[in-house]
């Protein structure tokens, strides 16, 4: 049987209840709809760390950023590492299947080489977009060049000219490419740079949402009280500090617009699909990198701080024939680790052995194995502010966050969905978190986590067996 065609479509930094097959109430995704109607939903998807680089370089070498060693993102201080090409095992694997490799848009992978020094046969890239965009004549906003604050303003080009239809213009003339020419599978990422802040989005899109018409996340007025410094100080850092609903409210409206714009064009590379015939041989996997807050607990963006509504995203799979369409799956994914095994189990038609994440065909025939994790497992390392370690476990009832520098976190998800009441203090949630903070070390040392060292598992468990057989520090007389 000829392997299927892998479209992957990943958006970047996408809230998971921004979309309607996750029950959003307001933000329109009719095409990511119709994909989830035809294959499966993961509820319970997790990203392996909330930050760009870390996440895509763990797609390409199947092992989490303490092993890939992309800690923060690519040419950003302290840490300014990049993927190597030696590091990846998917396009390899991908390669030596036969298949035809094409990369479109946001890549943050390496500071130093392109998707092509990786082995793709195709690229489109952001600065791609800018230099035909500058030959357009089409103004650029000073407002799409600037990271430093949260911003929402109104493209002057047109939807038909705006970098995501443009994105998805260079993806449908790369599958009529590849399906003109036959004979052999393709593998194509389609990465939007959106909704990804500066949200400078072309009309209607920008307007489609009126911002009165936002009410607020449930935790926007959280005060942070008994949570650590860090949260406040991230407050401090993107001036959140003194905003009121009513200056988020424009901001989420067009973040909102801009999720919809890209969700319109992942429609046109959906019907060229059915255009071309080809549908029903390949694979679409759409998800994103990390979510974001974007006003809930009073903060923005992802880094720092490991609320559900950056670590928990989006994941949805078709596949005609191979997975049930309208099927919903709720056990753990780790979901860019997971994809790099899944991935290379389907072009290769074998599991991969090694890395950190397991091929998802089984959840794919709904017969998930007796071993398959039941938490979640995610890190960081640092961003802007510099580095600073957590450690984020994830089970069906609560959420445990290791800061080794200051105090924990545990939320109790029956009860606080949403995460505004840190019982990591509580005398009464002490058993809990003793059994969290185990779990937690169990997950270091499989992954080899640097954090798994003596002096971390004598504080995480007080297990004076478990802390002596842990790596770490040799009782040495100087």
């Amino acid at each position: 049987m000829r392997c299927p065609n892998i479209l992957m479509i990943v958006s970047d930094q996408q809230r998971r209840d921004s979309v309607g097959a996750y029950g959003s109430p307001i933000c329109r995704t009719p095409n990511m709809d119709r994909l989830a109607a035809g294959g499966m939903t993961f509820d319970r998807a997790f990203t392996p760390t909330g930050l760009c680089s870390p996440v895509r370089a763990s797609f390409f070498s199947g092992v989490y950023p303490h092993a890939h060693k992309v800690l923060t993102n690519v040419a950003l201080h302290p840490i300014r590492e990049s993927l190597a090409p030696s590091a990846d095992v998917v396009t390899p694997a991908l390669k030596s299947a036969g298949y035809r490799m094409g990369y479109v848009g946001k890549w943050h992978v390496s500071h130093h080489d392109s998707p092509l020094d990786f082995g793709f046969d195709d690229y489109f890239s952001l600065g791609d977009y800018m230099t035909w965009r500058r030959g357009q004549g089409i103004p650029i906003p000073d407002a799409m060049l600037d990271y430093t604050v949260q911003r929402a303003e109104v493209d002057p080009a047109p939807v038909a000219s705006s970098q995501t239809a443009w994105l998805a213009d260079r993806a449908i003339d790369l599958i009529d490419g590849y399906a003109r020419v036959g004979g052999a599978p393709f593998f194509l990422r389609l990465d939007f740079h959106g909704p990804h802040f500066p949200n400078v989005v072309s009309e209607p899109f920008k307007s489609m949402y009126d911002p009165s018409s936002i009410p607020p996340w449930p935790n926007a007025d959280d005060t942070l009280s008994g949570k650590p410094a860090v949260h406040r100080m991230k407050r401090r850092h993107w001036r959140t500090d003194t905003m009121r609903w009513s200056d988020w409210q424009p901001l989420v409206a067009t973040y909102f617009g801009e999720i919809t714009l890209i969700d319109d064009q992942v429609g046109r590379v959906l019907d060229t699909l059915e255009t071309l015939g080809i549908a029903q041989d390949t694979l679409v996997i759409w998800t994103t990198d990390h979510g974001d807050t974007i006003g809930a607990h009073g903060i923005c963006n992802k880094d720092y701080t490991m609320y559900n509504e950056i670590y928990s995203v989006p994941l949805i799979v078709r596949w005609p024939g191979r997975i049930p369409a309208g099927s919903r799956d709720v056990n753990f994914v780790h979901h860019l680790l997971d994809l790099s095994a899944t991935v290379r189990e389907v072009a290769t038609g074998s599991a991969p052995t090694s890395g950190h994440g397991r091929s998802l065909l089984p959840l794919f025939r709904q017969q998930p194995p007796a071993d398959w994790p039941r938490d979640a497992y995610c890190e960081f390392h640092g961003s802007h502010m510099g580095l600073y370690s957590m450690r984020l476990l994830t089970t069906d009832s609560h959420a445990y966050v290791y800061h080794p520098n200051d105090i924990d976190e545990l939320y109790d998800h029956r009860v606080d969905p949403h995460e505004l009441v840190n019982l990591a203090e509580d005398p009464a949630s002490k058993p809990v978190l003793d059994d969290l903070r185990r779990r937690m070390v169990g997950w270091m040392a499989a992954t080899e986590d640097h954090l798994y060292n003596e002096w971390t598992v004598d504080w995480l468990t007080q297990d004076p067996a478990l802390s002596s057989a842990a790596p770490g520090r040799r009782k040495t007389a100087w």
